[in-house]
């Protein structure tokens, strides 16, 4: 098995116990049973863990599936020694959690050796597939130019990240400094996270004989402009937070992810609608999810939980194309030969229960429920209290299917593997 594929469930796992941790110390009637000083590190562990290490690490076993590469040993102990040390500062609440955007932070060292293990573990990794990922443009197509852009943005995540380190001037204010080291970087790995989403979706309508238009496969070369004029930004502007800069990384979710993605979403919908099978089931529910959460996210006013109803939805859209996508391996590497009924909905419940938990958060957002906020002390209107319930009620249905899939997962990897080895 290849030890990126490993990591991405064992990361989900994990980030998935500190979201249930999180959402229960929100939801009223038993947020007063979680002490309210570890919130900041549940919340930063749940975000690090399942949302980047997690996804980042299926990104790079995609590479290694696709590009026909064996692992590399010390890409991978950087890689799992890393994502240990992350969840070591979450779950010990080590030194003081920093709720900035894009790379939440714990201001402790274990957990800056953390990120920057595992960082270096990616770095090494995409730059060792730049040149395989260039050839593989003839022979994938749409596919294969979504590997070399997915490969081209975690170089340039990767190094934007390094010259922002070098040149963000350290300020007394922990939470500014944070923000503005992972402002840009930070955008430019939402970049990344929209061509792993379109590369799910495209290998799962494959596996049920679907091939996208021919036309579709420039359309991911639109993915690139922005992040190169965000790692420009990085070296020429003094204020990588200021408001001109906002405006730019604003207008680069809206022109730069948004309609590239939302017109893959309309081409493929009139298809995966006339298919019949498991995975196109799975990347329905994923369509349905992400144009959910992208439209929420041109009617955020303000800083209230329209911001994390957005980003829920579009992360859950790409959660659950990964889920698909986790059992077409397991089916692919022998753990599995077919899917118990049961497993085939769960797909259907995480989908269902994020919908409950991403519309509580955005009709609470809209009635003025603060983003960010431990327990439930803000609550003053009993149509925020009904929507916030909502909330707690998605979250737990969509923890449910995800400790399904988790536990699925990794009986079938465990079991199989004593199969193997007893035979």
């Amino acid at each position: 098995m290849n030890p990126w594929f490993l990591l991405f469930v064992v990361s989900i796992g994990a980030g998935g116990f500190f979201a249930l941790l999180v959402a229960l110390s929100r939801t009223p009637g038993v947020s007063h049973l979680f002490p309210p000083d570890l919130f900041y590190h549940w919340l930063i562990g749940h975000v690090d863990l399942a949302l980047i290490m997690g996804f980042l690490s299926f990104l790079v076993f995609l590479w290694h599936d696709l590009l026909k590469s064996e692992a590399k040993r010390h890409e991978v102990f950087l890689a799992y020694g890393g994502t240990l040390l992350v969840f070591l500062s979450a779950l010990l609440g080590l030194g003081t959690g920093v709720s900035n955007n894009y790379v939440p932070t714990i201001d402790h060292p274990l957990f800056f050796w953390g990120v920057t293990l595992f960082g270096v573990g990616l770095l090494f990794s995409s730059l060792r597939f730049i040149a395989p990922a260039f050839r593989s443009v003839k022979t994938y197509g749409a596919l294969g130019v979504l590997v070399f852009t997915s490969v081209s943005l975690v170089i340039l995540f990767g190094l934007t990240l390094i010259v922002s380190f070098l040149t963000t001037p350290r300020v007394e204010e922990t939470y500014l400094y944070f923000e503005r080291l992972y402002w840009l970087p930070g955008h430019i790995h939402q970049f990344v996270n929209a061509t792993l989403l379109l590369m799910a979706w495209v290998i799962l309508l494959r596996e049920e004989g679907y091939e996208p238009p021919r036309w579709l496969r420039l359309l991911p070369v639109a993915f690139l402009p922005f992040p190169v004029l965000y790692s420009v930004l990085q070296v020429v502007t003094e204020d990588t937070i200021s408001q001109s800069v906002k405006l730019i990384t604003t207008l680069g979710y809206a022109v730069g992810i948004g309609i590239p993605t939302l017109i893959f979403v309309f081409t493929l919908l009139r298809s995966v609608l006339k298919i019949k099978g498991f995975y196109s089931r799975v990347v329905l529910i994923s369509l349905l999810l992400y144009t959910m959460g992208a439209l929420m996210g041109y009617l955020i006013a303000g800083s209230d939980l329209r911001i994390p109803a957005h980003y829920h939805g579009v992360i859950a859209s790409i959660l659950t194309a990964l889920m698909g996508l986790t059992y077409h391996y397991l089916k692919k590497m022998g753990f599995v030969s077919k899917l118990p009924r049961l497993i085939q909905i769960q797909p259907l419940l995480y989908g269902f229960g994020m919908t409950l938990f991403v519309s509580g958060l955005f009709w609470a957002g809209v009635y003025g429920a603060p983003r960010k906020t431990f327990g439930t002390g803000y609550i003053e209107s009993i149509k925020v209290y009904v929507f916030m319930l909502l909330m707690g009620l998605g979250s737990v249905l969509s923890v449910v299917g995800g400790i399904m899939f988790v536990l699925f997962v990794l009986y079938s990897i465990v079991f199989r593997n004593r199969a193997s080895n007893t035979g």
